[in-house]
């Protein structure tokens, strides 16, 4: 069973990982707010922690209870569910998967079109996924965010192996949380606005009745 937890814990981390990293390369627009404050390399940094956090306890539940406390110093805090499949554990990591997988396949969807930076689209993509929502990535990264959050970024998940200091291990997930929750929205919400104004000058009507026939993050509500 823990060998079937590890394959699950490595293939939701890297899915995690794709779902948060670009390939494309694109030459910014002058109104890209979040290239300019630095919001996409701060956000590649926080994929590269959140792969070697998952790695990191894809490895640790394969081990004996010996070798998993020499590899954490601080075993005993760790919560049980975070080291075996529980249905905390299944939930978790079920809405991180369907949040990834429903980002790549809106960037799969938009192929050349697809980039980090806010960059000029040679086409608008309103089939498939987009046909139900205008953000389908945004709309899995609300599903995907909160999850990752509540799994990985908590004082009694395996973060707390690596923090000798108590009070320390608290104080920084808590910053950690209040600082995702609050700017998760706002990057979200100024990103959005600045894309669609940009797909109203490149593409003019044709954006419009898009946007007038389909909604923004969820079918049929918003």
């Amino acid at each position: 069973m823990q060998i079937i937890f590890s394959l699950v814990l490595a293939v939701t981390t890297l899915l995690n990982s794709q779902s948060l990293e670009c390939s494309n390369t694109s030459s910014p627009v002058a109104t890209d707010s979040l290239k300019k404050h630095g919001v996409v390399t701060a956000s590649s940094v926080y994929r590269v922690y959140y792969l070697a956090v998952g790695l990191f306890q894809a490895v640790l539940v394969t081990l004996p209870q010996t070798q998993q406390q020499a590899l954490c110093p601080n075993f005993e805090r760790v919560r049980h569910d975070h080291l075996a499949l529980t249905y905390r554990t299944t939930t978790a990591l079920a809405l991180i998967c369907l949040g990834s997988c429903i980002r790549i396949c809106a960037f799969w969807q938009l192929g050349s079109c697809f980039t980090f930076s806010l960059s000029k689209p040679d086409r608008l993509v309103t089939t498939g996924i987009y046909r139900h929502v205008r953000h389908p990535a945004y709309a899995g990264l609300a599903i995907q965010a909160p999850a990752v959050l509540y799994f990985w970024a908590r004082d009694d998940g395996v973060f707390a192996c690596l923090m000798p200091d108590l009070q320390l291990l608290h104080v920084v997930t808590i910053l950690h949380w209040c600082f995702w929750a609050m700017a998760l929205p706002m990057i979200g919400w100024v990103r959005i606005k600045e894309e669609e104004n940009l797909l109203e000058k490149t593409f003019g009507q044709q954006w419009k009745v898009y946007r007038r026939t389909t909604r923004m993050l969820v079918p049929f509500l918003f």
